[in-house]
């Protein structure tokens, strides 16, 4: 069943006729338990301005924060659950946002109740390539420990490969993977 706040956030989107693919914790949410509310939806670089513009003028939001990247919407009907609207060209390196929604939408992604979500993979992979990465490796391995295979990386690293952010990846998968067998992790992980 589809969480609510996602159900609002993809009415919302799709009234606006957005294409979108949900990601971050409700798109983890499918494999693991998180306990994220807000809804994070990556849409293509082309579509990313006028989609803010659309959404901004929609009365079912409330705009927070325009961040380049990342805007923060609230949902009205949710008292302000946050809905983040990223711009995939971020997270494309070498190539085009346009390729790196496609690539996401065609290879990295699953359809759950008419929405399509992200695979863990996709998450990591984005969430490894922000500033606040490290953080973000602490939820990677807690995702780990609640039942996400650690083997995952390895298609992170092939993501990588793929649009060219490989250096910058490196030590950050390697951060993970060490924290992994940091002893009282290691065991956690072992237990699965």
């Amino acid at each position: 069943m589809t969480d609510p706040s996602v159900h609002a956030a993809s009415e919302i989107l799709r009234r606006h006729g957005i294409r979108f693919v949900v990601v971050g914790g409700q798109a983890v949410a499918l494999d693991a338990a998180t306990a994220t509310r807000d809804v994070d939806v990556m849409v293509t670089t082309d579509d990313y301005h006028d989609a803010v513009a659309r959404l901004g003028k929609d009365p079912a939001l409330t705009l927070a924060i325009d961040g380049g990247a990342v805007t923060r919407f609230g949902i009205e009907a949710l008292h302000g659950v946050p809905l983040d609207l990223v711009d995939a060209g971020f997270f494309a390196g070498t190539r085009t946002g346009a390729e790196f929604f496609d690539f996401l939408v065609h290879e990295g992604s699953t359809e759950s109740d008419g929405v399509v979500y992200a695979s863990p993979e996709m998450v990591w992979y984005t969430r490894l390539m922000t500033k606040r990465w490290r953080a973000y490796a602490e939820k990677i391995v807690t995702n780990v420990i609640d039942g996400i295979s650690a083997d995952r990386l390895d298609r992170v690293e092939e993501i990588a490969r793929k649009f060219g952010t490989q250096a910058t990846m490196k030590e950050r998968i390697d951060y993970v993977r060490a924290e992994l067998k940091r002893p009282g992790v290691d065991s956690l992980v072992d237990r699965r």
